[in-house]
């Protein structure tokens, strides 16, 4: 919405509409088929809506069927180092060390995925 003085209202994180900004959280997959990956580019096209209301972005990603609400918690306006080694978010991997107990109970196996 435009304001009487023709300035538009401000978005969350003091962005502005036509933002790049790039998405940091875990990959997702929707019902539509779109697919969110960790490091994607977006535009910002309004404020978000529902649950991130005030706190997030109304995003459009290239190749989906429509915006998505992203909590401002999982935008940056730095696209996300590659993590080590190569590898990326959901990465299914093996323990290689020694065999550890902590206080909390936790256990990590040699071999363990």
């Amino acid at each position: 919405p435009i304001m009487a003085s023709g300035a538009r209202p401000a978005l969350p994180g003091g962005h502005e509409l036509g933002d790049q900004l790039y998405y940091t959280g875990p990959n997702q997959s929707f019902e539509s088929g779109d697919k969110l990956v960790h490091g994607q580019q977006g535009e910002v096209v309004g404020p978000a809506t529902g649950e991130h209301q005030g706190n997030g972005l109304q995003m459009l990603f290239a190749g989906h069927k429509g915006s998505l609400n992203c909590s401002l918690l999982r935008l940056s306006r730095e696209k996300p180092p590659p993590l080590p080694g190569g590898h990326e978010l959901g990465d299914q991997l093996y323990y290689t060390g020694p065999n550890q107990s902590f206080e909390s109970g936790d256990k990590l196996v040699h071999g363990q995925q």
